[in-house]
């Protein structure tokens, strides 16, 4: 019988601005698609500076993971955004859902302003695009606890306790109605993310 591949899969609660977040539900969309051969360990942060910190690291040692998948909100966005890098960075404008700011105004002193991902960026999001997703590569994954939790996974990419990491932003979808697929016009639903999740954890696997 083939090996068994372990996907850490995360999301995030609600935040400051935002009561709503479809990131949950992609999670579980990933877990119940019972992927061949793949293990899915899931799991929903809570959009907390320090527990990010704490658990994302610990989640990581317990399920050695092959791959980690992130998905986060970008509510003024139309589109899946494909991160292609985490950068040495946090906000002052938004409180965690706490209530805090990170304790400084970079991730970790002495580290270079940015990590990027090894993993196919470009094919995936072709990929996405192929099936209909309206999908973009993106520089960014901006200045909060998405661009935080991606950092902290390219770190345990980098120290060898993963192979390959991946962060995806995605918009607010509708939470019903006709599927956008195909039609980048039109703003994408729960049923579109979900279908993206698959395909994204598909393809990190591959």
């Amino acid at each position: 019988m083939a090996d068994v591949k372990t996907l850490l899969v995360t999301g995030f609660g609600p935040f400051p601005g935002w009561e709503r977040n479809p990131t949950p539900a992609m999670v579980q969309a990933v877990a119940r698609a019972r992927l061949p051969g793949i293990r899915v360990v899931p799991h929903v942060f809570n959009t907390v500076y320090t527990e990010v910190e704490r658990d994302l690291p610990r989640l990581i040692d317990l399920a050695k993971p092959d791959a980690v998948l992130l998905f986060g909100l970008a509510g003024r966005t139309g589109h899946l955004r494909i991160e292609r890098h985490a950068h040495n960075v946090t906000t002052r404008r938004v409180p965690d859902a706490s209530g805090v700011f990170h304790v400084r105004p970079d991730i970790a002193d002495g580290e270079p302003y940015r990590k990027s991902t090894g993993f196919r960026t470009l094919a995936l999001t072709e990929t996405l695009r192929q099936a209909g997703l309206n999908a973009r590569l993106s520089d960014s994954a901006g200045q909060y606890l998405c661009n935080f939790s991606y950092w902290h996974a390219l770190e345990a990419v980098a120290a060898g306790r993963t192979a390959r990491a991946l962060f995806v932003h995605v918009p607010l979808p509708l939470r019903s109605g006709p599927s956008a697929r195909g039609d980048f016009t039109r703003r994408l639903t729960e049923a579109d993310l979900a279908d993206a999740a698959v395909i994204a954890a598909s393809a990190i696997m591959a």
